[in-house]
């Protein structure tokens, strides 16, 4: 585990006081097995030593509750993300660190078996932030479309919000960004605006909306309410 470490990059205390994290999987990951908790279907912890990572090339649904509104709705779209950390969890992928980082203090981590996996299920969408997705992962993606699989079981809709962002989340900014994924290239840049959006209204584009819930009202005693009842 120590060569994992050294391998990311980053220090972390050795005191048998540092707390291990909660593990629910395996992973192989440059090599060498690893002990890891799927928080959804893209993103992992390191279970030894809290390191977050995010997976390359796909993104799954919020999986935080019924988020998502487009195709079967939220209550099915809901329960198509759980089925995402299912299958993440499923089995030991054979995954590899990437140089580059996965955003938000993460490291970036690439498990090719189950991407394609993700894809070809309709349990994910392709998910590019620099440019078009590759043509292996839309290819992927367009046979997932194909067999109405999952999140694709009506159709496919121009694009998937992703993100969404009111702005007065940043004090004193005059712009904010949501992402919004073009299923035809996968391609999903930020689009900037000047938008305040109410905790638990729809942000809609391209077909398809995201309930904006700020991040502080998604878990715990400060949920927000319209997270409580699951639909």
């Amino acid at each position: 585990m120590l060569a994992l470490i050294l391998m990311i990059g980053i220090a972390f205390p050795t005191s048998p006081q540092v707390p291990t994290a909660q593990t629910n999987a395996t992973i192989e990951l440059d090599g060498e097995k690893v002990a890891v908790e799927w928080v959804d279907g893209d993103t992992f912890v390191v279970g030894s030593t809290g390191v977050k990572a995010r997976l390359d090339g796909f993104n799954t649904l919020e999986s935080y509750g019924p988020v998502h509104k487009f195709g079967p709705g939220p209550a099915a779209l809901y329960g198509i993300a759980n089925a995402a950390t299912d299958l993440a969890k499923s089995q030991a992928w054979t995954c590899t660190k990437q140089s580059d980082d996965g955003g938000y203090g993460r490291i970036g981590v690439d498990c090719p078996g189950l991407r394609t996996a993700m894809l070809e299920q309709g349990l994910a969408h392709v998910f590019a932030v620099d440019g078009p997705a590759s043509k292996s992962n839309l290819q992927a993606q367009a046979l997932g479309i194909a067999a109405k699989a999952g999140m694709w079981s009506k159709g496919a809709p121009e694009g998937v919000v992703t993100s969404a962002h009111s702005l007065d989340e940043k004090e004193g900014a005059t712009q904010n960004y949501n992402r919004v994924m073009r299923v035809s290239d996968g391609s999903a840049p930020k689009q900037m605006h000047s938008e305040v959006y109410k905790p638990c209204s729809w942000v809609c584009a391209s077909g398809s909306c995201l309930l904006y819930v700020p991040y502080s009202m998604r878990y715990g005693e400060n949920k927000a309410q319209c997270l409580q009842t699951e639909q």
